[in-house]
C-alpha cells in the first residue's frame, strides 16, 4: 500500500514541476508582451496556481526540501549578482553603496521595528526579527525592474550593488536578531551577537575568497576543461555555500557574492561565459521560485494581517526608503532627480521570504509571541512593495528624465557618411539616434549636423554603461568590418535582446562563404542583405539616404534595383526591414536612393508644394523648403573625399 501511494506521489511530482516551470516562462513571455514588469506576472501566476485554486501546494509537493532548495537556487543567483558586478561600477557607485547596505540598512530595520510594534501591534520580539529580515532588497527583484526601466546614469548601478551585497546583510541580521530576542541578559547578548557577527564575516569571506582564488587560478591555468567549466564553477558555488554554513549558519550567502564579486575583477572569456549560462539559470530560478513561494501563502493568515499591514507598507515605502536614501546620499555627486529615483526602488524578494519562513518556525518552537504572523506580513509586504516600486519606478524614471516610455532609438556603430544620412532621416521622423565611431572626423561631422554622437568603441568594455541610452532600445552596427559588426551585435545582445540587434550583411568571399560564420551574426537588413561593399559602391556613384511614402513608384523603384529599402515606419513607429521582409503596402520607408530616383522624388515634392500653393490656404501647405532641406541633408549624407 505505502509502495503504491509513493508511486502515486512520484507521478505527481513530474507534472507538478512541469506546471510550475511551464507557468513561469509563461509569466514571463507575457509581462514582456504586455510591458510589465515580470514579477508581477509571476506573483499573480502563484497566487492563481497556490491559494486560489489549489493546484500546487509546495509543502505537499517538496516537503522539507523546499527550504533548502530556496536557499540553494538564492546562492546561485548572488554568486550570479556578484559576478555582474564589474569592479568599475563599485568604484564609481561605492560611497552611495556603503551607506546604503551601512546606515541606510539600520534606519530601515528602525523604521520597520517601530512601525510593525505600533501599527500591526506584535510583539516586541517578534518585530524586531522582523526588522531584521525586512532590511533586504535583492537582485531576484531589483534585476528584473531594472531591465524593464532601464534608467540612465549610476542610478542603475547603485541599485543592482544594493541588491546584491544586502541579501547577505539581510540574512545575517535576521540571524542576529534570532538570537538577541532570544537572550535577557545585555551583556551575554552583547558577547554573542559578536561572536556571530565575526564567525560570519570570517567564514563568509574567508572560504568565499579562497574558493574563488582556487578556481580562478584553476581557469587561468587551464586545469579545468572548456566543457567542465560551468558544471564546476557551480560545484564550487554549492561547496562554497554550504561548508560556509556549516561553520556559521547563514554566512553562505557572503560567501557565494563574495567568489561571484571576486571572479568578476578577471578580464576571462571563460568568466563571460558563466555569465551568460548564469543569466539563464537565473531567470529560470526566480520564475520558480516566486510561483513556489507565492502558492505557499494563506488566504486566511494575509486575511488576519491585510489591513494594519497595508498602513504599515505605507511606512516603509514613503517613510523608511526616502530616510535611508537620504541620509546616504547627504553630500554625495547624485543630482537631486537620482536621489528622489533611488526612493523609487526597494522591493523585497526571494530572501525575505526565505529567512523570515526560517525564523518563524524557529521563534515559534521557542514560544515567541506573534512569531506566526511573521511569514503572512513578510508575504503581503514583498506583494506590495513589487505592485508599488513596479508600477511606480517607470513613471517616475521618465518623468524625472532618467528613462523614455518608448525606447525606439538606435544606437549606430559606425559614423561614416551612409550612417550620418540614416541618422538624419531617422531624427526628421522622430527616432532617436546616437553614433559611435573611433574617427574623430566622422564623429565631428556627426556632431556639426546636429546629430547624438561618441568617440567611442563600440566594442569597449564599458561601452553599456559608459553611453546614455535613454530611448535607445536597439543596435545597428554599420562599419565597414564584418567582425566588428558580429562583435557589437553579440555584446550588445544582452542589452537589448538578439530580437533589437541588426548588423549589415558580411561580404561574401570568392569561395561563396563569410568571414563570419551565420550563428555569430546580428539580424542582417536590407530584403536582399546589405553590406557594405554595396553601401560604399552606391554611396561612389551618387546613391543617398531618403526617405519616401511608400506608393507605386518606390514599388517600382526597389524592382528596379533603384531604391534599397533598410527601414520602415509606421504611425511613427520604426522597424528595420530584413532577410524575406516584404516592402510594406503602406506608410514610409528609408533606403538608398539612385540619382535618378532622387531627381524623381525632388520633383514629385516640388509639384506637390505648388500644387499646395495654387490651391490654397484651405489645405494644409508643404514646407516649401522641405525640398532644399532634403537636399542638404543628401549632401551631408554623401561620401566624403578620400
Amino acid at each position: 500500500m505505502s509502495a503504491a501511494l509513493l508511486a502515486a506521489g512520484e507521478s505527481t511530482i513530474g507534472p507538478t514541476l512541469a506546471l510550475i516551470v511551464g507557468a513561469g516562462m509563461a509569466a514571463q513571455w507575457l509581462a514582456w508582451r504586455t510591458q510589465v514588469p515580470s514579477i508581477i506576472a509571476l506573483l499573480l501566476a502563484g497566487l492563481v496556481l497556490g491559494p486560489v485554486t489549489g493546484v500546487i501546494n509546495p509543502d505537499d509537493l517538496l516537503g522539507g526540501t523546499l527550504f533548502p532548495l530556496v536557499s540553494l537556487s538564492v546562492a546561485l543567483i548572488l554568486f550570479e549578482g556578484g559576478l555582474d558586478l564589474p569592479p568599475r561600477e563599485l568604484r564609481n557607485t561605492g560611497t552611495v553603496v556603503r551607506r546604503l547596505i551601512s546606515v541606510g540598512a539600520v534606519l530601515t530595520f528602525l523604521v520597520a521595528w517601530y512601525a510593525s510594534r505600533e501599527i500591526i501591534g506584535i510583539s516586541n520580539q517578534s518585530s524586531i526579527v522582523l526588522g531584521a529580515v525586512l532590511v533586504v532588497t535583492g537582485p531576484t527583484v531589483v534585476g528584473p525592474l531594472l531591465r524593464f526601466v532601464r534608467p540612465s546614469g549610476t542610478t542603475g548601478p547603485i541599485l543592482r550593488a544594493e541588491g546584491v551585497l544586502i541579501d547577505p546583510i539581510g540574512a545575517t541580521a535576521a540571524l542576529l536578531a534570532f538570537e538577541l530576542v532570544l537572550l535577557e541578559d545585555a551583556n551575554e547578548a552583547i558577547l554573542k551577537v559578536g561572536a556571530i557577527l565575526a564567525l560570519t564575516v570570517l567564514a563568509g569571506a574567508g572560504i568565499g575568497i579562497a574558493a574563488a582564488f582556487v578556481l580562478d587560478e584553476a581557469l587561468r591555468r587551464f586545469l579545468i576543461p572548456d566543457q567542465l567549466t560551468v558544471p564546476v564553477t557551480f560545484a564550487f558555488v554549492v561547496a562554497t555555500f554550504v561548508a560556509a554554513n556549516e561553520v556559521q549558519e547563514e554566512s553562505g550567502l557572503l560567501t557565494v557574492t563574495v567568489l561571484g564579486m571576486y571572479l568578476a575583477r578577471r578580464d576571462s572569456s571563460t568568466i563571460r561565459h558563466v555569465l551568460d549560462f548564469s543569466e539563464s539559470l537565473r531567470t529560470l530560478l526566480i520564475s520558480a521560485l516566486f510561483i513556489l513561494l507565492a502558492a505557499r501563502i494563506e488566504a486566511d493568515a494575509l486575511r488576519e494581517v491585510l489591513l494594519p499591514t497595508l498602513a504599515f507598507l505605507g511606512v516603509l515605502v514613503f517613510v523608511g526608503r526616502p530616510l535611508a536614501v537620504l541620509v546616504s546620499t547627504v553630500r554625495t555627486s547624485l543630482s537631486w532627480r537620482e536621489r528622489l529615483f533611488l526612493t523609487t526602488m526597494a522591493p523585497r524578494g526571494i530572501v525575505a521570504a526565505a529567512v523570515s519562513a526560517i525564523f518563524a518556525i524557529r521563534l515559534e518552537e521557542k514560544d515567541i509571541p506573534d512569531a506566526d504572523q511573521i511569514v503572512p506580513i513578510v508575504f503581503l509586504v514583498i506583494i506590495g512593495t513589487i505592485v508599488v516600486y513596479g508600477f511606480l519606478a517607470g513613471p517616475a524614471a521618465r518623468v524625472l528624465g532618467l528613462a523614455e516610455a518608448q525606447a525606439d532609438g538606435v544606437l549606430i556603430a559606425g559614423a561614416h557618411a551612409t550612417s550620418r544620412g540614416l541618422a538624419l532621416q531617422l531624427k526628421e521622423h522622430g527616432i532617436k539616434t546616437l553614433l559611435v565611431d573611433t574617427d574623430p572626423y566622422n564623429v565631428t561631422r556627426s556632431i556639426s549636423i546636429g546629430l547624438g554622437a561618441r568617440r567611442l568603441s563600440v566594442l569597449a568594455e564599458n561601452a553599456a554603461h559608459d553611453l546614455d541610452l535613454r530611448g535607445i532600445g536597439r543596435l545597428l552596427a554599420f562599419t565597414s568590418n564584418d567582425e566588428v559588426n558580429a562583435l557589437a551585435t553579440a555584446r550588445f545582445a544582452r542589452v537589448f535582446g538578439r530580437r533589437e540587434v541588426f548588423q549589415l550583411s558580411p561580404t561574401k568571399r570568392r569561395t561563396g562563404d563569410t568571414a563570419v560564420p551565420a550563428e555569430y551574426l546580428g539580424r542582417q537588413i536590407g530584403i536582399d542583405g546589405l553590406t557594405y561593399s554595396t553601401i560604399d559602391e552606391r554611396a561612389r556613384q551618387g546613391w543617398k539616404v531618403r526617405s519616401a511614402v511608400v506608393d507605386d513608384t518606390i514599388q517600382a523603384a526597389v524592382d528596379d534595383d533603384t531604391f534599397i529599402p533598410m527601414v520602415r515606419l509606421i504611425d511613427e513607429r520604426m522597424a528595420f526591414l530584413c532577410r524575406n521582409d516584404a516592402l510594406p503596402v503602406d506608410g514610409v520607408v528609408i533606403g538608398l536612393a539612385a540619382p535618378s530616383l532622387q531627381r524623381q522624388l525632388d520633383n514629385d515634392e516640388q509639384a506637390a508644394a505648388a500644387h499646395a500653393r495654387e490651391v490654397g490656404p484651405n489645405v494644409e501647405p508643404v514646407d516649401a523648403d522641405a525640398a532644399p532641406e532634403a537636399r542638404q541633408s543628401d549632401l551631408q549624407s554623401s561620401p566624403d573625399p578620400a
